[in-house]
């Protein structure tokens, strides 16, 4: 009985239990019975970014149901960090590191420690930091061949405006970081530490650079445009007179052309190289403009900084002592040598008492400058001045030979009547050992197995018209289309027996114009007319210019050109102007063949002229 009773309790409570989960499963069946709009899939969007992933951070993305709302996300991966390798010297005082940076981030990770430089004393007399060796001859050609003067096609993130309303534009950084770079290799072949870019002082010299392609010349105190804003001009004035500036010359050539400093308004000072070749310079800015009036091209580069900590030195000179590339651009027959003496170990030179003595090794001509004699500072010839003022470092001695035509072997310079800085007698005495950097033979000679048949010459041959040997030569403007832009040039025609016009471009011009491109040469004059191809032309002031206007008398005929070195002629007319100056004009295709560019005709572009194809017939 008592077995009974507890079944049959245990059988109301099995009866409870039923009873609950019924009620149960009729409220769960009940909320089922709503119809769930997705129940087959969600419709979702287009997943969308949320959060940039970058080498710093994940990202995030997001895609949304178009029906219910429901959003579901999804994470980015980091991206990689993209490195720039990069290095700082050692020195005497401080360790250097090969390190890379993240140009996207700023991460810097160095990647080795570079020992610290013993120290060196400069009793060879050497020029430059006493940190830094001297340069082999094949180490000079490779920092050379690494920053080459060719300036890329693509310069500008955004194009500068030099009128209103005025914009600075943005020259792109990998542009900027190349012309740091070749002022770099001018500054470790004097013996001088790397500088670095600035990105502040690019923006700054932008300002300087525009407002010198508005004027259209150069000036550090440049007047303010009647449309350019007080703002605007406050930065483009404080640019200009605290940089060195330039007109006509590519970009990437500037550098070169601040060295060189020789002609007859900067050779008293060398201002220009001096700030370049300043020991304390520690990080420069470059602006460019390449569509300013006049000249068309200006560069305001400064370099007013003093942040670099370079003190070991004897004195800087250019050309440096020891080897030296004699077919730089920035040094050639008219360049003028310049020594800058230590402050802090030496006195102030004095005119009066400095002599200085240059010797050509190959010959023994030898050219003594003093300062009890008198100069005329020109772009060429005897020259001598010591310059105290402060380009960089103080106390500059200057001076230049004349007759040269190029700079070959060793040349020794002595210099007496310093004082250090005790006032005792001191002197200096260094070599310069110059070199070809191009073409070169080699050391052993070979001889063929076979005879070798005798190859063409690569001098072109050009067809010398006869012409008379002097008449009138014909006023003719004429638009040529430089590698697809306009470029009107004040040209001079003669006329044959049938009124047929023959065209003659000036030279100078020309050269001027193709500044910076593939077809670029440097003109030079040792009593012959020289053409360098692949070097820049140095701008002298009278180019897309003439004195004179109107039909005019020409002396002509034909006329030998040197082209790398060797004659060629070509039918040339002289124009002279009211001083005697003389101007000389060529035939725009006789210039394209002797030089290999390309000059062609078509009915869409007329005259055309293409810099990157060699000439074709």
């Amino acid at each position: 009985m008592k077995w009974r009773k507890k079944a049959v309790r245990s059988l109301s409570l099995l009866l409870v239990l039923a009873m609950c989960l019924g009620m149960a499963a009729f409220s769960v069946s009940a909320e089922q019975g709503e119809t769930d709009p997705c129940a087959n899939g969600h419709s979702w969007s287009e997943t969308r970014t949320v959060v940039e992933a970058t080498c710093v951070q994940k990202g995030e993305s997001a895609r949304t149901c178009t029906v219910c709302g429901e959003t579901q996300t999804s994470v980015i991966p980091q991206t990689a960090h993209s490195w720039v390798n990069k290095a700082e010297a050692a020195t005497v005082g401080k360790e250097g590191r090969e390190y890379r940076v993240c140009s996207n981030c700023g991460k810097d990770e160095t990647v080795k420690i570079l020992p610290k430089l013993e120290q060196k004393s400069n009793t060879s007399g050497e020029s430059g930091s006493a940190s830094l060796s001297k340069l082999s001859r094949q180490e000079i050609i490779d920092l050379l061949n690494s920053a080459p003067t060719t300036m890329p096609g693509d310069i500008f993130v955004t194009t500068p405006s030099c009128a209103s309303p005025y914009q600075t534009g943005k020259v792109r950084t990998e542009v900027l970081e190349a012309v740091k770079d070749r002022l770099n290799v001018l500054r470790r072949i004097a013996g001088l530490p790397a500088v670095t870019l600035d990105s502040a002082m690019c923006e700054e010299a932008q300002y300087g650079a525009v407002i010198l392609g508005k004027l259209g010349t150069l000036s550090h105190t440049p007047s303010k445009p009647a449309d350019m804003d007080d703002a605007f001009y406050k930065k483009a004035y404080s640019a200009t007179s605290s940089s060195n500036i330039y007109a006509g010359l590519a970009l990437m050539s500037t550098p070169d052309g601040f060295m060189d400093d020789s002609d007859g308004s900067n050779v008293d000072r060398l201002g220009h190289r001096r700030w370049q070749l300043n020991p304390a310079l520690g990080k420069v800015g470059f602006g460019y403009v390449d569509n300013g009036n006049g000249y068309r091209r200006f560069t305001a580069e400064k370099v007013f900084d003093k942040s670099g900590r370079t003190t070991d030195y004897d004195y800087i000179a250019w050309p440096a002592s020891g080897n030296f590339p004699s077919d730089l651009s920035c040094f050639e027959a008219n360049t003028a040598w310049s020594v800058s003496l230590n402050p802090s170990r030496y006195q102030k030179p004095a005119a009066s008492a400095v002599t200085v003595s240059l010797t050509r090794e190959s010959d023994g001509k030898t050219w003594s400058f003093s300062g009890r004699n008198s100069y005329q500072a020109s772009s060429s010839g005897l020259y001598f001045n010591i310059n105290n003022a402060g380009y960089g470092v103080d106390n500059c001695i200057i001076f230049r030979p004349d007759g040269i035509s190029k700079y070959e072997g060793v040349y020794t310079v002595s210099i007496q009547g310093l004082k250090d800085r005790n006032g005792a007698a001191a002197g200096l005495t260094y070599q310069v050992d110059f070199f070809a950097t191009k073409g070169g033979t080699p050391t052993t000679p070979t001889t063929p197995t076979t005879p070798t048949e005798p190859t063409n010459p690569t001098t072109p041959t050009i067809t010398v018209d006869n012409i008379p040997a002097w008449g009138t030569a014909y006023v003719s403007n004429q638009t040529v289309t430089v590698d697809g832009r306009p470029v009107q040039f004040q040209m001079y025609a003669l006329k044959n027996a049938n009124g047929d016009l023959t065209n003659y471009i000036k030279l100078r011009d020309m050269a001027y114009i193709l500044n910076g491109t593939k077809a670029q040469f440097a003109v030079g004059y040792d009593g012959t007319i020289s053409l360098t191809t692949g070097r820049p032309y140095a701008v002298g002031g009278t180019e897309m210019t003439t004195p004179f206007s109107g039909n005019r008398g020409y002396r002509g005929g034909a006329q030998g050109v040197k082209v790398n070195g060797t004659t060629v002629n070509m039918t040339a007319i002289t124009l002279t102007d009211a001083d005697g100056g003389d101007y000389n004009y060529f035939k725009l295709r006789d210039l394209g063949k002797a030089l290999g560019f390309n000059v062609g005709y078509s009915n869409a572009s007329g005259v055309f002229i293409e810099t990157d194809k060699p000439y074709t017939e």
